[in-house]
């Protein structure tokens, strides 16, 4: 009688530890950058701003990490680009998150930045 009552006073937190072993952890991280490429002393027009976010899944295996796609960085950048019909990004802002269920990690990635045309050079004098 005496166990059922400490069992049925634990209960609650019994029920919730495979919760808690379901739910995992979750970090992120941010940065910022001047410009996607260099751009010296050209000169350039805004067009505007622009964001995205783009996300992929990877397996967990302790120290070991499967990723089931490559990161679509690259692809977040020309989609930047071909938005506002851009040659270059200034101003970017990024952050990455992800979040771990058991053996599989969601990762986050959010880019915002200014999309720039760049203006023609000068003709050199020789």
């Amino acid at each position: 009688m005496e166990r059922m009552r400490i069992f049925n006073r634990f209960r609650p937190a019994l029920a919730a530890l495979p919760l808690l072993l379901i739910i995992g952890c979750a970090s992120a991280s941010a940065g910022i950058a001047t410009s996607n490429v260099p751009l010296g002393n050209r000169e350039y027009e805004i067009l505007g701003t622009a964001e995205t976010s783009t996300s992929w899944w990877s397996v967990d295996l302790g120290i070991i990490g499967l990723p089931l796609d490559a990161p679509p960085v690259d692809a977040a950048v020309q989609k930047l680009l071909s938005e506002k019909g851009g040659d270059a990004l200034v101003n970017l802002r990024y952050s990455t998150d992800r979040s771990i269920f058991l053996f599989m990690t969601r990762h986050r990635f959010h880019l915002k930045a200014d999309v720039v045309k760049l203006k023609p050079e000068p003709a050199r004098r020789r």
